[in-house]
């Protein structure tokens, strides 16, 4: 089973060469391009949890410091 991953980063060209490249490795990747978007598939109930997230610190929306409290 893979383990699934949410990355919360604004530069779409980067986060898509990441998950890219954790995909070859085995990993699900799901993307979020700010903040908002990014705490808001983790409070969706019905989807898998994600076993690690990859945080941007400077998002367009919301510090990336401020999400990780959040998740916290």
């Amino acid at each position: 089973m893979s383990s699934h991953l949410l990355m919360i980063e604004d530069d779409v060209r980067l986060a898509r060469m990441v998950a890219e490249y954790l995909g070859q490795s085995g990993y699900v990747v799901s993307h979020a391009p700010d903040a908002t978007q990014g705490l808001a598939a983790l409070a969706r109930t019905g989807e898998p949890e994600p076993a690690l997230v990859i945080l941007d610190l400077m998002l367009p929306d919301l510090d990336g410091l401020e999400v990780c409290r959040r998740i916290r």
